[in-house]
């Protein structure tokens, strides 16, 4: 889901958990607030482009399960590939599990993720889904329109899954097994910008995954390494997916933010991606818990 600059507002006004994250060598511009988006107008390129787009063509088709039985509607968004590529390779989306979707709109990710979890016999957990614009009505998810950035709709929505998962907001063991962001700014041309702007909705994302994310106690990644892949472990452990810019501010976030809370944490390139695009996807598996000390805390001491 795309999401555009509106206006700047002061540090102090940042949900409290995602200041909290931040390295200090990340922290070098001001935060942007952001506000959901559809591009206007289309170019000649844009146009051709979409007619030879495979996944364009391919979201227009009715969707076809596991069984070979044929859905009743087409993917509202191309992006429903991203998420069933990457679900291909470490099978994270199973019946039973309570998922989060931020960054929504149009709902493209929810109606894969109700596709591949919801099945005959199969106990029907609920599917929750989130974005600034209204997301396709799906059945079985249930979807807040709301800023994400916004500390009272964070809590609206952990409240509404913890409700619905008989479990307390304030859960410190947590009560969601798989949170998954598509939340992405709008591109300026600047990298700087792009790049902070990026990283500003992933922080806010890990910052509401730790704050939910059942706690794991998955072997560490050596030791997956050695006993089960990581799409062997994903299947029953807590999972974290989330788009972002490649660069190395990037690489910073996931070296000290991710790898400390999580066993396992890799970035996927997806087929669906475009090729001249730099997004990725981390897929981070095991959730430790939140850290008391950040990473750079630790190193000063």
């Amino acid at each position: 889901m795309q999401w555009a600059a509106a206006r700047l507002r002061p540090a102090t006004q940042w949900h409290a958990a995602s200041v909290a994250l931040l390295s200090p060598r990340l922290h070098a511009a001001a935060p942007v607030r952001w506000a959901s988006s559809k591009r206007g107008g289309s170019s000649s390129r844009y146009m051709q482009r979409q007619k030879t787009d495979v996944y364009v063509k391919r979201r227009s088709k009715s969707t076809i399960d596991e069984d070979g039985d044929t859905g009743s509607a087409p993917y509202v968004a191309r992006s429903a590939f991203k998420l069933i590529q990457l679900d291909e390779r470490y099978r994270f989306l199973r019946p039973g599990r309570v998922i989060v979707d931020l960054g929504a709109a149009p709902g493209g990710w929810s109606q894969a993720i109700v596709e591949r979890i919801h099945r005959p016999k199969a106990a029907r957990t609920p599917v929750f889904a989130l974005d600034l614009l209204p997301v396709a009505e799906i059945d079985g998810v249930t979807s807040i329109q709301g800023d994400f950035l916004d500390g009272n709709v964070q809590a609206q929505l952990r409240k509404l899954v913890a409700d619905a998962s008989s479990a307390s907001a304030t859960d410190q063991r947590g009560f969601v097994d798989v949170v998954v962001s598509d939340m992405m700014a709008n591109t300026t041309g600047n990298p700087i910008t792009d790049t902070e702007a990026s990283l500003e909705l992933c922080r806010a994302a890990a910052s509401f995954a730790f704050d939910t994310l059942r706690h794991d106690d998955t072997p560490k990644q050596e030791d997956a390494r050695q006993s089960r892949p990581a799409s062997a472990l994903a299947g029953s452990s807590s999972v974290l997916v989330m788009k972002y810019f490649m660069s190395h501010e990037a690489d910073v976030f996931r070296r000290e933010v991710l790898q400390p809370h999580f066993h396992f944490v890799k970035a996927e390139k997806m087929d669906a991606s475009r090729k001249e695009s730099r997004e990725q996807f981390w897929i981070c598996i095991g959730f430790k818990g939140r850290r008391t000390t950040q990473p750079h805390e630790q190193a000063e001491s």
